[in-house]
């Protein structure tokens, strides 16, 4: 079973545990600019994410629910301003859950998707997922710059100075 989905103004529910147990896969494209909460994070709102889920039970039969989200957005360098192209490629493996006391049963390599009443709106979830893949701070190259930066490096009349705090070294502070 393969959707896919261009609607932009209906929310997207899905049924998770149907979507394992029948084996099925969806498929979405949205644009950038459909994401409330991700628009204030960017330079740009263009360009699409494309969602590409398959559900499947495991060994104990829990609902998990594949997701690989391909998305280019826009972001905005912190350092010259200027906008920085940058491409989401993530994969996520959800177990479904009824009851948040389940999460710390889950293995490791699954991420919780909570599922109270029988459907999640899988657009949140994956502006969720997109969120948590921005970088906290974008930049740019230095090369890209035009601009020399350089951390941690001293230059080297710093490396033959002496250094003033040596003759603490040798001094005893555990005297009464």
């Amino acid at each position: 079973m393969i959707k896919t989905e261009n609607k932009t103004d209906l929310k997207t529910l899905i049924q998770p545990r149907k979507l394992a147990k029948k084996e099925g896969e969806l498929k979405y494209r949205w644009q950038v600019k459909d994401f409330e909460r991700l628009d204030g994070l960017l330079f740009s709102n263009e360009g699409f994410i494309e969602v590409h889920l398959s559900g499947r039970q495991d060994n104990r039969n829990r609902c998990l629910v594949e997701a690989h989200i391909i998305a280019d957005v826009v972001l905005q360098c912190q350092t010259s301003f200027e906008p920085i192209e940058y491409q989401v490629d993530a994969s996520v493996l959800y177990c479904t859950v009824i009851k948040e006391e389940q999460i710390v049963d889950l293995d490791e390599e699954y991420e919780p998707l909570l599922v109270d009443d029988g459907q999640v709106d899988i657009k949140e979830v994956i502006e969720d997922e997109l969120i948590l893949s921005l970088p906290l701070i974008a930049n740019k190259a230095s090369k890209d710059l035009g601009i020399q930066m350089s951390y941690g490096e001293l230059p080297k009349e710093a490396e033959t100075k002496k250094n003033p705090f040596k003759v603490l070294e040798n001094v005893n502070f555990n005297k009464k």
